[in-house]
Order: C-alpha cells, then sequence, then structure tokens
C-alpha cells in the first residue's frame, strides 16, 4: 500500500520579523526614542544607548543596495550562484539574499523586499525575506 506523499511545511527564516502582503514584504525594526538608532532584527534595549525607551516599527518596501557578493561555494542545500548583498531600507543595513540575480548588484540600486525560497533542505523547502532589483537590467557590477 502506498500512502499518499505529502509536501513538507517550508520553514521561513526571520518569520516572526516578516510581515508579507501579496508580493510585497516588510520588516520589523526596532526605533530607539532616546537616540534615534534603528536595530534590525528588533530588540529590547537599544544597542547604542542601552535605553529601553524603543519602539517596533514597520520598514518600508523598498530600500537600496550597499555592497553585495556572488556566493560561488554554497552550504548544503543552497544552490551556487547567489547574490548575498547588505541593502539599507527605513535606516538599518541587513544581509539578504537576490535569488533574481546571479550578478553582483552595484552600490546604490534599487529593491523591493520580498519573501522568497532560498534554500531546500531534507526537511522542505527554506525561505526568507529577500530583495529584488526594481530595475529590469539589474545593474551589476561586472562581477559574475
Amino acid at each position: 500500500m502506498t500512502l499518499p506523499q505529502t509536501q513538507p511545511a517550508a520553514h521561513q527564516i526571520g518569520a516572526h520579523w516578516t510581515h508579507q502582503d501579496g508580493e510585497h514584504a516588510t520588516l520589523t525594526i526596532t526605533l530607539c526614542h532616546a537616540c534615534s538608532g534603528r536595530w534590525f532584527p528588533p530588540r529590547d534595549t537599544c544597542s547604542t544607548c542601552a535605553s529601553s525607551d524603543v519602539e517596533n516599527i514597520t520598514s518600508h518596501t523598498r530600500g537600496s543596495v550597499y555592497a553585495s557578493s556572488v556566493v560561488r561555494i554554497a552550504p548544503r542545500g543552497f544552490q551556487a550562484p547567489y547574490v548575498l548583498a547588505y541593502v539599507d531600507i527605513s535606516g538599518v543595513r541587513l544581509l539578504a539574499h537576490s535569488p533574481s540575480s546571479d550578478r553582483a548588484l552595484a552600490p546604490g540600486t534599487p529593491v523591493e523586499l520580498t519573501v522568497a525560497r532560498i534554500a531546500d533542505t531534507p526537511e522542505g523547502a527554506v525561505t526568507s525575506y529577500v530583495v529584488t532589483a526594481l530595475d529590469d537590467q539589474h545593474t551589476t557590477t561586472g562581477e559574475q
């Protein structure tokens, strides 16, 4: 007797900080009222001034690339090559995958935050917040 095959549940990195509305995504970031510092992932105490006068706010859906690199040797479950980019969104700098490109993104490239699959493991797909270049040309640095 063959049992019906079920799809394994997806595992989402940062799921409790990520908010998805259709194709758009935002993140929860922390704003410190004492020093105006901003943090991602969110925290209860400001890492700059140690104030606990903080508030969680929602990021914008768009930002820009600070720097990026192409990963050519991937850990198990990840499919190389892929792009990792430091991205500035709503006053925080975060590291995100960019699955829409296999070429490094130039600094200043406008990107949009979404959620997508970044890896496959024996337990199922792994998803996370990712960034996608907003222009069709995927402004690149020339690094392949």
